[in-house]
């Protein structure tokens, strides 16, 4: 028997997003950050997604945003540069609060996000019109003065993306449950566990990088540089992440569940 027109949703569909609101609500609460952020959080990255899928058909436009030294990639690079910089600064002041073992892990993401900075521009060589040296230009095939287009380096960037992705929307995820929660409390510091806003920024890359590696391991040119904005959304996560752990660290607070 089927609603007549005009009825309303069955009593269980509303508690049930409800239910997903409250928590994200609960979330974004224990963070600091304000509550009306939690949705556009989610849902922009998709957003964007959307939208350049449907730029896709138009090569001047689409090549305009995904090129080398265009818009997303000069995105890219400074939102990972930023990230470095905010990790750095996490490091410092977990240093400074005496909680040597946070400072030392924020440190090295400092350091690696500063790596790839490095990277997404090729260390400044189009910048300053440097020659790639000739033991580089044989491996790399792009000819670029960067390791990451190196065949084998590249595939180990691709994994650690994938990781990097699953980690940053399943771990809060995995929080939210209570039992995982009791069993991970003693064992994982609530820092390391990012807001659950942040889940589709952490999602984009890990679903693209498993679905290339499933069904397209050899796309072509349009899917390959769609690949761009995911990776823009997993550094956008990575600042964000950032922003809030250092926030909460001058605070001198941790993050409390509801």
């Amino acid at each position: 028997m089927t609603d007549a027109p005009g009825t309303t949703a069955p009593s269980h569909t509303l508690p049930r997003w409800r239910a997903v609101d409250a928590t994200l609500a609960a979330d974004t609460r224990a963070w600091a950050l304000p509550t009306w952020s939690r949705w556009p959080l989610l849902v922009l990255p998709i957003v964007g997604g959307v939208a350049l899928a449907f730029a896709a058909p138009h090569p001047r436009l689409y090549e305009a945003l995904m090129s080398e030294d265009h818009v997303v990639e000069w995105l890219q690079f400074g939102t990972i540069l930023a990230a470095a910089l905010v990790f750095g600064l996490a490091g410092l002041t977990a240093w400074r609060a005496d909680r040597r073992f946070l400072a030392g892990v924020f440190a090295l993401v400092a350091i690696g996000a500063l790596v790839v900075a490095g990277e997404e521009i090729s260390w400044g060589q189009r910048i300053l019109g440097l020659q790639t040296p000739e033991v580089l230009d044989r491996i790399n095939h792009q000819g670029e003065t960067n390791i990451h287009n190196i065949t084998i380096v590249q595939r180990a960037f691709n994994v650690g993306e994938l990781l990097v992705g699953l980690y940053g929307f399943g771990m809060p995820m995995l929080w939210r449950v209570p039992t995982i929660r009791a069993r991970l409390a003693g064992r994982l510091n609530r820092l390391f566990v990012p807001p659950l806003a942040l889940g589709t920024l952490f999602f984009l890359p890990f679903a693209y990088r498993a679905f290339r590696a499933a069904f397209l391991p050899d796309a072509g040119e349009r899917i390959t540089q769609f690949g761009e904005w995911p990776e823009l959304t997993l550094y956008a996560g990575t600042l964000l992440a950032g922003l809030v752990i250092l926030a909460a660290l001058r605070r001198g607070t941790t993050p409390t569940d509801d």
